[in-house]
């Protein structure tokens, strides 16, 4: 299990690891900081090489200082040697004087001792300063012995030469902890010196010693021999390391009559050892020998001076390499850091600057030109270039930006003049092909009119539901294209009306059911567009459903003001995906108005989502049982009570539109088809060849009993004129007579006729009153599919609105049978005429009011 401290170490080494999305300010630190880590490391390293250097040759200091201590130490213990062989065999010495030279022996041991504590040795000269510090620690008992005389001439020489060879050693040890070949050089000759003063010191008093017993003995004399070779190699070895300037030194020192009186003595004692007693002199022998060693010891001093001398250089040196280099160091990084700050600044600052230009252009100049385009505006196309005016890649870079940018202006202003011809283009032949839509509909108005064969008028009718497509379908390419409808509707339509409308506008109008609707109005400039949107949902739920179905179109009021309106379908519906991806396409249409044509096979939804997002509508498709639900949400302000209409009288135009509007609507409702008993649609005969008018033959039902007839009232209660239907005859009764029409000769023409043959319109439009009947009960159509229950109950389902026409119809519908032929009509289609007759005058009256909104405007 990973704990919060594990997961936080992840996360931030994932965000190290991820360099590529590194900020460029982070970048430019890890490119700087890569070569100035490895320079201070460098620098570091060097510095830090110097100062141990500098430590070295400070410890070589203490060497150097403590190598002229010992030299005392050993100059010391020499000298109590020398004292001890002048004594008398089996004596003691002088004590007074032998005191002396221990108390400055003792001294120098302690001086020694001292220095050794300061001074770093390495682990071969500190093993030789232990054999030193034991060799010391006996030398008060070998002094004891000399002072009682416990010990001989040749054991008091040999106890002290002991105690000096471990201070040679220890001399030699401290020489090879001199690294420097500069220090160890002169080291090396020093030792070698020292070594040869040691052989003179020795020999001085193995002399002493045979002068003081009166010879030497044998083996004093062989090592005496052997003494004098290792002196002339140490000398050879001091010539062979020595600079010239010490030999030269060397040479120039120890010289003059002490030394050559020495090696005179030194010579005849080697040559004849027994004229040791008569020849050689105590006094010219001490003299001679002590001269000599103080002028060896002159040189000794003068090269630990010089040893000293460049230990102390070599520090110096060193420190001023090192402090030179930490100069060096920090004023590389103070220029690295400035070159750093200066010209990653400037990167920085150029990169910026062509990032918010960058960015500007992209989100705000770019896409406000782009949407002043799209609104067919005159914006400024001028580019204004990024503020890198550098020859150098970055100012090349801005360049290339600014080519982009100009080239992206072109383009879009290209693409706005394409678009906007193309959309010019489509309203153009939109509006051409609608020009020639309208003249087919009056051309089929007036062939309407003057038709009376009931299939022809049929036919004309299917024509003028197709015209009525057509139109829509221009309307549709110009509302995707942008555009404003010519058909507006310049006064508040009622929703009922606006539903029906929309049904007249599809093909299969004959399976929609208007229901009950409240009672609201919607304004003018948005009624058009609603018939237009609610007839794409319509027409797709009648082509996506079985044919034997309804469609139910309903509208239902809104919390808190407006109205919905549904469309619902009982057939294949749309799956989750199908409902998501259509509701989404309606809100990006409703979302851009003036955009792009759209490219797909389903242009009814982004008609829709144009129209509803011209007056802020909100269209929802989901899922209903085994359909789908259209719902149209209107806003508040898109609709309004409707108010009752001041009744007044209905003019005879106004009738024979009524009329008109109840014919269209029978038409919509019983178009030619064949009556459930078989028989033929009931027709009229014109008049007689003889000129007599033909009486009016009234239908009966089978039984004898009078039909019952339906009194339509207006919305504002007065009462309209009603028809009673004659007695329908029996099947077996005779066919009744028929009308003539009046023969040419100026002879007046029968009621029955108009002049030039055109029949008079019915008593329906002529405002005379009919003796009233009893209503007939509302029927519902065979074919009719239950309603669901969430659905409120249909207001008509038996007749749909029609498109009104402009110009009036005659009610009658006049048929060419031959003369004489007898008349047969059913009762249940005559019954369906006359509730289509009703329905179509309670529509005609109502429009005829205050709220006549049927009219358009072109």
């Amino acid at each position: 299990m990973v704990t919060g401290e594990n997961g936080t170490r992840r996360q931030w080494w994932s965000a190290v690891a991820d360099w590529r999305n590194w900020r460029l300010p982070v970048k430019l630190a890890a490119v700087l900081a890569v070569p100035v880590l490895v320079a201070v490391g460098a620098g570091l390293v060097q510095i830090r090489s110097y100062i141990k250097a500098a430590d070295q040759y400070s410890g070589m200091q203490r060497l150097v200082t403590l190598r002229a201590g010992l030299d005392p130490l050993i100059t010391s213990v020499q000298a109590e040697r020398a004292f001890s062989a002048e004594r008398t065999e089996g004596q003691g010495v002088d004590l007074s004087r032998f005191r002396d030279i221990v108390r400055a022996t003792d001294t120098a041991a302690a001086g020694v001792k001292n220095l050794v504590e300061r001074a770093r040795l390495g682990e071969v000269a500190g093993a030789r300063f232990r054999d030193v510090t034991v060799q010391l620690d006996g030398l008060p008992q070998l002094r004891d012995r000399v002072i009682s005389g416990g010990v001989d001439l040749a054991g008091g020489i040999g106890g002290y030469s002991v105690v000096l060879r471990a201070l040679l050693d220890f001399d030699q040890a401290m020489v090879g902890d001199f690294g420097e070949s500069t220090l160890s050089g002169t080291a090396t000759a020093l030792h070698n010196l020292a070594m040869a003063a040691e052989q003179m010191s020795w020999q001085h008093a193995t002399v002493l010693a045979g002068i003081s017993r009166g010879s030497l003995l044998d083996n004093e004399k062989t090592a005496l021999e052997q003494s004098w070779t290792r002196q002339q190699d140490k000398l050879a070895d001091f010539n062979a390391v020595a600079t010239p300037q010490q030999q030269a030194d060397y040479r120039a020192t120890v010289a003059g009559q002490d030394v050559d009186a020495r090696n005179s003595l030194l010579q005849q004692v080697r040559s004849d050892p027994g004229s040791i007693t008569d020849r050689v002199a105590v006094a010219a022998w001490n003299d001679g020998s002590v001269g000599a060693q103080r002028q060896i010891g002159i040189v000794l001093r003068g090269l630990e001076k010089q040893l000293a001398d460049a230990a102390e250089r070599l520090q110096d040196e060193t420190s001023d390499r090192a402090g030179f280099a930490s100069v060096i160091l920090l004023a590389s990084l103070f220029a690295a850091a400035a070159v750093g700050f200066v010209v990653g600044n400037y990167l920085l600052r150029s990169l910026r600057a062509l990032r918010v230009a960058a960015l500007d252009v992209a989100e705000h100049r770019l896409p406000t030109l782009v949407a002043q385009l799209k609104e067919d505006a005159a914006p400024d196309t001028s580019v204004e270039p990024v503020p890198v005016h550098t020859r150098e890649e970055l100012g090349q870079v801005a360049r290339a930006f600014d080519a982009v940018h100009r080239q992206a202006v072109a383009s879009a202003a290209e693409q706005a003049d394409l678009r906007t011809a193309m959309r010019s283009a489509f309203v153009n032949l939109s509006r051409r092909s609608q020009g020639l839509v309208e003249r087919q509909l009056k051309l089929m108005e007036e062939l309407e009119r003057q038709e009376e064969n009931p299939e022809q008028l049929a036919n004309l009718f299917k024509l003028d539901n197709l015209a009525t497509r057509m139109r829509r379908n221009n309307e549709n390419l110009m509302v995707l294209s942008g555009s404003d409808m010519a058909r507006r509707f310049t006064r508040p339509v009622p929703l009922a009306d606006v539903l029906r409308a929309a049904a007249s506008e599809i093909e299969q109008y004959q399976r929609v059911v208007v229901q009950a609707t409240p009672q609201v109005e919607v304004v003018g400039y948005a009624a058009g567009d609603l018939v237009r949107l609610v007839a794409e949902l319509l027409d797709n739920a009648t082509n996506f459903s079985p044919p034997r179905t309804q469609v139910i179109a309903g509208g239902r009021a809104r919390a808190g003001g407006g109205v919905f309106v549904d469309v619902l379908d009982v057939g294949v519906g749309m799956s989750e995906e199908d409902l998501e991806q259509a509701n989404r396409k309606i809100a990006q249409a409703a979302a851009d108005e003036a955009g792009e044509l759209p490219v797909s096979r389903q242009l009814g939804l982004y008609v829709v989502g144009r129209l509803a997002g011209r007056h802020g509508m909100q269209v929802m498709l989901r899922e209903q049982g085994e359909g789908v639900r259209a719902v149209v949400a209107l806003p508040q302000e898109l609709v309004r009570a409707a108010s009752a209409p001041e009744p007044r009288r209905v003019t005879a135009s106004e009738q024979t539109f009524a009329g008109h509007v109840a014919v269209t609507s029978a038409r919509s409702v019983a178009r030619p088809s064949t009556p459930p008993s078989g028989t033929a649609l009931p027709t009229r005969t014109p008049a007689s060849p003889n000129g007599t008018p033909l009486p009016t033959r009234t239908p009966t039902p089978p039984n004898g009993t009078k039909l019952p007839t339906r009194t339509p009232t207006p919305p504002n209660g007065t009462p309209l004129p009603t028809r009673t239907p004659g007695p329908v005859p029996a099947a077996n009764s005779a066919p009744p007579p028929t009308r003539t029409p009046t023969p040419p000769g100026g002879t007046p023409l029968p009621t029955g006729a108009a002049p030039g043959g055109a029949r008079n319109p019915s008593t329906w439009f002529t405002g005379k009153p009919v003796p009233p009947g009893p209503a007939e009960p509302a029927r519902q159509r065979p074919n009719d599919v239950p309603v669901q229950a969430e659905v409120p109950a249909a207001e008509n389902s038996t007749a749909l609105p029609k498109r009104r026409p402009r110009t009036n119809l005659v009610a009658d519908r006049p048929e060419a049978p031959e003369p004489g032929a007898p008349v047969r009509r059913d009762p249940n289609a005559t019954r369906g005429f006359l509730a289509s007759y009703q329905t179509g005058i309670r529509q005609g009256v109502r429009e005829s009011g205050d709220h006549r909104t049927g009219r358009e405007s072109t």
